[in-house]
């Protein structure tokens, strides 16, 4: 769910054995010097703070309720969690954790050979809960009919604003229904390092946000690479006028200082999912009130008030000594109705599960509405949620950074035009799939 999500992060091997523990599946305490029930430990690993912030409001009503279980949650940086657990599997499976959180862009690297996670097509049919799911949100974590993960968010976007300076200079954003009426009438709001979007030097993250919004996906529907388009071609355009007019950042601060810079107002709008809006709401407190949400302004003829972006599936790891208990706490987090209610008042996540998405307390007050000025955000998601656009899977996706890093700085620098920029990285993300299946 990813600002979130760009880290790099390179342990050995040693180091990561180093701090893996075999996984017992049981953990004992005992007390006036006897020994007590012996309980069943579950380990959740996460690398994203808002999920934690669920899970341990999560972890304490479970373990009220089910006395015999003991739920642990770690919190770990994103690539070194999903570089871990790849050396776990590649190591026989020792010190794995019981469930895992994974990133959807992260996903394709497992899922060449042996994945190393439990299919939960056995364990949903069982619970009668197949259909809980819409098949967009399942297909991301789906290989070969068999399903790997459960999402939490919709991953539905808006377009986020700065209600209170919009206002004071007489713009009323909610009649503004396209990018170029948005982005003209912004003109007064910005001037010498003040902009109204923030991008950044690579503009991978941004593209694929506004290609599926015009209906386009960096993969399609069938598997095949889905960027070289004229569509494509269009929206890289726009990004590139953008920051030529100086609406868009070229470049973009990081961690708590890209958070600051909303605060300062050096960026005035935003565009993304229910979880970048989640993030604003916590890590920037001061502008409680000033944020307003409305559908994303319309590009081209194809598109839609919406887009998807990001996900992050729970998965239950092939090596789990506990795999029932591991699946019942999955199932309260994730495909609980009222326990998913209770996620998106906590940390803004609008549900995936289509019974949450229907449930009235989804619309009561809460923190998130506060500081969108008592707006029901919830209910401007569920009805972006009925155009989402599909965010299609293949093992391939996350070579599609390498294939865009090559030739990103002559792109940057203006030496070669969007058109031969995307004709070069489709080339090249074709020469490394090849590479990749000439090694099977």
């Amino acid at each position: 769910m990813k600002k979130a999500i760009g880290l790099l992060t390179v342990l050995s091997f040693s180091v990561y054995l180093a701090g893996c523990s075999t996984n017992t599946g049981t953990s004992s305490s005992s007390g006036n010097g006897s020994e007590s029930a012996s309980k069943k430990t579950i380990t959740l690993w996460t690398f994203a703070d808002t999920h934690k912030q669920y899970y341990d409001e999560m972890k304490a009503k479970y373990e009220q309720e089910h006395p015999d279980v003991n739920i642990k949650i770690e919190l770990l940086e994103f690539a070194a969690m999903f570089d871990k657990y790849t050396v776990i599997a590649q190591s026989g499976g020792k010190g794995a954790p019981d469930l895992i959180d994974v990133e959807q862009g992260a996903f394709p690297r497992y899922i060449k050979g042996d994945v190393p996670f439990e299919p939960l097509n056995e364990y949903m049919e069982t619970a009668g809960l197949s259909d809980a799911i819409p098949k967009g949100r399942l297909d991301l974590y789906t290989v070969n009919s068999k399903i790997y993960g459960i999402e939490i968010a919709a991953c539905v976007s808006a377009l986020y604003y700065r209600k209170d300076l919009y206002d004071a200079a007489g713009i009323d954003v909610p009649s503004l229904k396209t990018w170029n009426e948005f982005m003209e009438a912004s003109k007064p709001l910005i001037g010498s390092d003040k902009y109204v979007l923030s991008g950044s030097e690579k503009d991978q993250g941004l593209f694929e946000q506004l290609l599926r919004q015009e209906g386009g996906d960096v993969v399609t529907s069938d598997g095949k690479i889905g960027f070289n388009t004229p569509t494509g071609i269009e929206v890289l355009q726009r990004i590139k006028d953008w920051k030529e007019q100086g609406f868009l950042s070229k470049s973009s601060p990081e961690g708590p200082q890209y958070w600051e810079a909303f605060t300062k107002g050096k960026f005035i709008a935003a565009f993304g999912p229910d979880w970048w809006a989640g993030q604003l709401v916590q890590n920037s407190p001061d502008l409680s009130g000033k944020w307003a949400a409305v559908p994303m302004p319309l590009g081209g003829p194809s598109s839609v008030q919406t887009s998807v972006n990001g996900g992050t599936g729970l998965m239950l790891s092939k090596f789990s000594a506990n795999k029932d208990a591991a699946w019942d706490f999955l199932r309260y987090t994730h495909l609980d109705t009222n326990n998913i209610v209770e996620s998106f008042h906590i940390i803004n996540l609008f549900p995936a599960l289509t019974s949450a998405t229907q449930a009235p307390d989804l619309h009561k007050e809460s923190a998130t509405t506060k500081y969108f000025g008592g707006q029901d955000i919830a209910q401007l998601y569920a009805d972006l949620g009925t155009q989402a656009p599909s965010q299609n899977q293949a093992w391939w996706r996350s070579l599609i950074g390498k294939a865009w890093d090559k030739y990103e700085p002559d792109y940057q620098a203006g030496k070669i035009t969007p058109e031969a920029f995307l004709a070069n990285v489709d080339k090249e993300l074709q020469s490394l799939i090849d590479a990749e299946q000439a090694r099977k």
